[in-house]
């Protein structure tokens, strides 16, 4: 006899009431007990306090639920009084806070307590880890749960009912598994507790019925609803006089295609500015940026440093097309257009002795991103006719008509858009702004325009181009791009004619065969990148170095370190094919074939570890030598501190190399994900002498937690030894970009032999000894040529030993204090 028991109150705490709020337009009690309906059994009873029998016996009924009033405190007593009544065996228990319960998962759980309950041992209490919080049932044994309210005098255990039986182990089976992985998301919060929970939830049932999907859904359908709930996205284009509309009306257009997915919002501080948003969209517009976001899209004209530092405080920061040095600071930055190196910027703008600094490159570079016109010309351009002068949708510098006047003189056919629309004076013909110009422009065989959106749409339509510029800047960004440009505000017939003459010049940025890349798609998939603070000090003040299209690259500005400040898409499994196909890809042997050389390589360290051991730790017994390597993989370090006379221990996250470790060599070692650790390795009160981390400290993305752990674990005086890439080795100098753009996904910090004692100093360990290592003669300068042991490379590799120049180094460190603080 299965029974599933909701209980709910109609007095809650943190939320009067909330049991009756509306969800989707019926109260949340109501929601729970549909979510409910779908898992089989045999009763369903809303157990409820005396108080709220009266506003809940009329919405049980009409869900078929059988209501039963017990103790207002005591909710383990109204439990035990269904399951007397009743005769159950086995209890669903679930509460009213959670309107989205994942009917199959609660199935699921079901059939692993029958499956549990089938052994010899039986269980008590069944439930899954890690699902949604909100999502999950409780599966219990109603006669030990009888049996525990009998035995409990807690408080604790009377008012959340699954205590009495977990807290008590000694007596009853509790098992807790981790959810399947379809389930499993943690992270994700779909209970209702606060005021701000109920508008989550409250949005996600709008969500579902925006898409025409009835409650209560399916666990796919509510992860997306969730998504959609707790993603908003921010569109904050440039607006106002001197900035043109074509950034407004790209965000408009985003907007269009993400509002189905997720919730977004125009920022339009301009008042003047509103009356052209559309209808669709003016219910999304606001005047001020709102207090958070998830990603917050930057479509500037030239942002400032300021502005740029007061959009990352929000979240995020997506840069589309910034000119400006706020640039640098954005999380992420795509150039659709091509943007002015900014050494010629600077110079432009009087600052000469700056010109050798220059921004990172765009995360992403492609113009192909550019919402380009769908219709476009089906043969090349071999007479000029047709011409359109186009000014953007303001002709602020009011240069079109001049620009159209002297084309008149050298083309028969010459229109010009203007939204003042009045009456043509020199030949040429005058027509008002044109909606969806971009799909217009094929039908002209010459674009006039100034740099921006239109004339690379005119490029992607077929049409020749030639641009004019209200300001030095644009200038300068025309000819950066390639284009024929006529000097500023140079609108002379003289100088057109001569552009024409010399032939008009065709950017091969963008051609007639390109096709559209989708933006929209691309900012969604940012939505799931994440904002790195400093994994060693938690700064949140980095200085972008560079960028790729997965992550960004920055210097702490605290603690100088070099790390991933913000990254998008990174998926590393550290499985069989980690440490054998993609080994042999590198190295051209496996993991397993290399062992032997990896071995001799850690017996060189333990050399090291030994010397200073025989500093330190001349009077520890050999029994508690005990040493810690964490990433050990498959264990050839381990071996060689076997061999050193010292008692090794392993962690790794794979599964495979621990099973490995364990049961081919015979060392102790547990899978886990460090800084979780197990402490069944240490012997008790017991504590390591050493812990070791070879080329495995660059992959924490918190390292604060990693050194607080090994400073927990590690006798006063031990040692810390790690390798790791070296930041400022010869590949690193020579090549710089080159270092960064092939130096792991995976690996969150870049370390400097330079900097690694102030940084260790940070957690309180004193560095002994640095050993650079990994040194490349072949890599220095004009060094191609240069034949292995020849004098020449031998000078080289004395300068790279000399200057610590080794695209690796070692660290030998220890925790500050002394072995007899320990005793």
């Amino acid at each position: 006899m299965t029974t599933v028991i909701l209980q709910a109150r109609i007095n809650s705490t943190r939320l009067p009431h909330k049991a009756l709020k509306g969800i989707g337009g019926k109260p949340l009690v109501v929601r729970a007990m549909e979510s409910l309906l779908r898992i089989p059994a045999d009763h369903y009873v809303l157990a409820c306090d005396p108080a709220s029998v009266v506003p809940f016996t009329p919405l049980a009924s009409s869900c078929g639920f059988t209501l039963i009033s017990g103790s207002p405190d005591n909710v383990l007593e109204r439990f035990c009084s269904v399951i007397r009544a009743l005769d159950s065996k086995i209890v669903i228990r679930a509460t009213a806070d959670n309107p989205f319960v994942f009917a199959d998962a609660a199935q699921a759980a079901l059939a692993r307590f029958l499956q549990l309950s089938e052994e010899e041992e039986g269980i008590s209490y069944f439930g899954f880890d890690g699902l949604p919080y909100g999502a999950g049932v409780e599966i219990i044994n109603a006669q030990d749960l009888l049996d525990a309210a009998s035995k409990t005098d807690s408080s604790y255990d009377r008012e959340h009912v699954g205590p009495a039986l977990y807290n008590h182990t000694n007596r009853y089976r509790c098992i807790r598994e981790a959810a399947p992985p379809q389930w499993y998301e943690p992270s994700v919060q779909i209970s209702v507790d606060t005021a701000e929970d109920l508008q989550r939830v409250c949005t996600m049932a709008h969500y579902l019925n925006q898409h025409k999907i009835p409650l209560p859904a399916s666990s796919i359908n509510i992860f997306a609803a969730w998504k959609y709930a707790v993603t908003k996205i921010i569109f904050a284009p440039a607006v106002g006089p001197g900035k043109g509309s074509g950034h407004r009306i790209r965000a408009q257009e985003l907007i269009r295609a993400l509002r189905t997915n997720y919730q977004v919002s125009l920022v339009i501080t301009d008042p003047a500015e509103y009356d052209s948003i559309p209808a669709d969209l003016k219910h999304l517009t606001v005047c001020t940026l709102p207090a958070s976001a998830s990603l917050v899209v930057s479509d500037p004209f030239r942002s400032t440093k300021k502005e740029m530092k007061t959009l990352r405080l929000l979240s995020t920061v997506v840069a589309l097309d910034d000119g400006g040095f706020g640039r640098d600071r954005a999380d992420y930055y795509i150039d659709t257009i091509p943007s002015l190196p900014s050494a010629r910027w600077k110079f432009s703008q009087g600052n000469p002795w700056k010109a050798k600094s220059s921004f990172p490159h765009a995360n992403c570079q492609d113009a192909a991103f550019l919402p380009l016109p769908t219709r476009r010309r089906d043969t090349p351009v071999s007479t000029i006719k047709t011409v359109l002068v186009v000014a953007g949708g303001c002709n602020e510098a009011a240069l079109a008509r001049p620009v159209a006047k002297a084309a008149a003189t050298i083309f028969s056919q010459v229109t010009v858009i203007d939204p003042a629309n009045t009456p043509a004076t020199g030949g040429y013909t005058v027509i008002g702004l044109v909606e969806n110009l971009r799909e217009k422009l094929a039908d002209y065989d010459l674009i006039i325009t100034h740099y921006g959106l239109t004339a690379f749409e005119a490029l992607a339509a077929g049409c020749r181009v030639i641009l004019f510029s209200p300001t030095r800047y644009h200038w300068l960004l025309g000819k950066n791009a390639g284009f024929s440009v006529l000097k500023r505000r140079n609108v002379s017939v003289s100088a057109l004619k001569k552009i024409v003459t010399r032939g008009i010049s065709v950017p091969s940025i963008i051609t007639p065969t390109t096709k559209s890349r989708d933006l929209a798609a691309l900012l969604a998939r940012l939505t799931h990148g994440r904002t790195l603070h400093c994994p060693l000090c938690d700064a949140d003040n980095p200085t972008v170095i560079y960028r790729q299209e997965t992550r960004t690259v920055a210097v702490c500005q605290s603690c100088k370190i070099t790390y991933t400040c913000f990254e998008t898409g990174r998926e590393t499994s550290y499985n069989h094919a980690y440490f054998f196909e993609e080994y042999f890809s590198q190295y051209g042997k496996t993991y397993l074939d290399d062992f032997d050389s990896i071995k001799n390589m850690g017996v060189k360290r333990m050399a090291v570890i030994q010397k200073i051991r025989n500093c330190l730790f001349s009077t520890l017994p050999e029994d508690d030598l005990l040493l810690l390597d964490i990433g050990c993989a498959y264990g050839p370090f381990l071996s060689a501190a076997k061999d050193a006379g010292w008692k090794p221990m392993g962690t790794d996250v794979s599964e495979e190399a621990i099973h490995w470790v364990k049961n081919e060599l015979g060392f102790p070692a547990v899978q886990s994900a460090f800084p979780a650790f197990n402490r069944n390795l240490l012997p008790e009160s017991k504590k390591f002498a050493a812990v070791t981390l070879w080329y495995v400290i660059e992959h924490f993305e918190d390292l604060e937690t990693v050194f607080e752990k090994i400073r927990e674990i590690l006798l006063p005086g031990g040692i810390l030894a790690f390798s790791t890439p070296s930041g400022s080795g010869v590949s690193a100098r020579t090549a710089h970009h080159r270092f960064l753009n092939q130096s792991p996904a995976d690996h969150f910090t870049i370390w400097k032999p330079s900097l690694v004692r102030r940084q260790l100093e940070l957690y309180g360990f004193r560095v002994i000894k640095i050993v650079s290592t990994g040194h490349h003669p072949e890599r220095f300068p004009r060094s191609t040529r240069v034949k292995h042991n020849s004098f020449g490379w031998k000078i080289r590799l004395a300068i790279s030993r000399l200057f610590r120049l080794g695209d690796t180094f070692e660290v030998y460190a220890i925790k500050r204090g002394t072995l007899e603080d320990a005793l």
